[in-house]
């Protein structure tokens, strides 16, 4: 953790909203090909049922990927999270866009990102988390570091802390 608990703790306390990467944060990060299917990933059933407690909680999930699969889309879907941009080259502005969508401030939103790309972003919200895996200067720029792998449990472990550190409804 780059901050300590209390400040943690006041940063998740404001959250009404969690934005997560797709590739190397929900996934390993590894690509398979199928033949006569094309690219996919594998997703942990234990971060699925991270961001359904989220949801379950009153949390608004959505996900920005720079990438964009089918089976991500599928997975997206079958996780319920109706706020989703795929090939997003910008993540900011489709970050931006939530945010008006949503008719919340940044500092009521979490991002969960792996990669030099998502520092942007990861600057930009209340509260920001990266896989152990991620780049050192990913790892530094955020507020939580998992200590789960990406695509085995990290999703789970934020989606916890957060859950552990809000104020009962």
């Amino acid at each position: 953790m780059n901050q300590n608990l209390e400040a943690l703790k006041a940063r998740v306390a404001r959250l009404s909203v969690m934005i997560f990467d797709i590739d190397g944060t929900l996934t390993d990060g590894r690509i398979f090909w199928v033949p006569n299917s094309g690219w996919t990933q594998m997703y942990s059933v234990r971060d699925g049922m991270g961001i359904k407690r989220l949801q379950e909680a009153g949390l608004e999930v959505a996900a920005i990927s720079g990438g964009d699969s089918l089976s991500a889309q599928m997975r997206m879907q079958s996780l319920g999270i109706k706020h989703v941009h795929f090939g997003s080259q910008d993540k900011v502005a489709h970050f931006e866009k939530l945010l008006e969508l949503l008719q919340v401030p940044a500092a009521q939103c979490g991002y969960m990102g792996d990669e030099v790309v998502d520092l942007p972003l990861l600057r930009a919200v209340g509260f920001s988390a990266a896989p152990p895996e991620s780049p050192d200067e990913v790892r530094a720029a955020v507020h939580y570091v998992a200590q789960r792998a990406a695509g085995f449990g990290a999703a789970r472990e934020v989606c916890e802390f957060i859950l552990r550190h809000r104020p009962a409804p």
